[in-house]
């Protein structure tokens, strides 16, 4: 028989898909140093700097390189992305893209980059696919099982809403607005 009482446990993984998978609250360390904590979806959806998004993330997040322009950010050769920056950006930004954002069907107001298969995995219910872009190699996670041929030019399209938005110091400076369903 077991008693009732409180506990705290405390879980060390490397593996950011077991991290999700536990409930309550994450710390992030890097090199030793405390990085971010607080409960879990927020630490995933919000990561304060590139350092916790590198870390915290089942799927590397794409990071791309972007400067301020008038309607938002324009991707280092590739499209604008039409988005409120802040109101004194840097010279350069990175932009961060989850692999789920990236879709292979457009949607209003996406941009779009097309691209080359270079790599397409499947694993479990979810396609991995490495697509070598004029803005830089983007991994997206398609759910579902799909089938690429290597060559072949698949157009990757984001919402720019998806977007995280991070200076040159790697501190984020917006992330996307999670909307929560009940």
């Amino acid at each position: 028989m077991f008693a009732a009482g409180d506990s705290t446990v405390i879980y060390a993984t490397t593996e950011p898909g077991e991290a999700l998978l536990l409930g309550g609250n994450t710390a992030v360390f890097d090199g030793g140093e405390l990085l971010q904590c607080g409960p879990k979806a927020e630490v995933f959806h919000t990561p304060q700097s590139l350092r916790v998004a590198r870390a915290f993330s089942d799927l590397p997040m794409n990071l791309v390189l972007a400067l301020p322009v008038a309607q938002g950010m324009q991707l280092v050769n590739g499209p604008t992305l039409v988005m409120a920056l802040p109101a004194q950006p840097d010279v350069s930004l990175t932009a961060g893209i989850r692999g789920s954002a990236l879709r292979i069907e457009a949607r209003a107001g996406d941009a779009a980059l097309p691209g080359k298969v270079e790599l397409a995995e499947i694993s479990g219910s979810s396609t991995y696919v490495h697509v070598a872009t004029a803005a830089g190699e983007l991994v997206a996670q398609l759910t579902g099982v799909h089938y690429f041929e290597l060559g072949t030019p698949p157009t990757l399209y984001i919402d720019p809403a998806q977007v995280y938005l991070l200076n040159t110091a790697g501190d984020l400076m917006g992330a996307p607005v999670r909307k929560t369903g009940r």
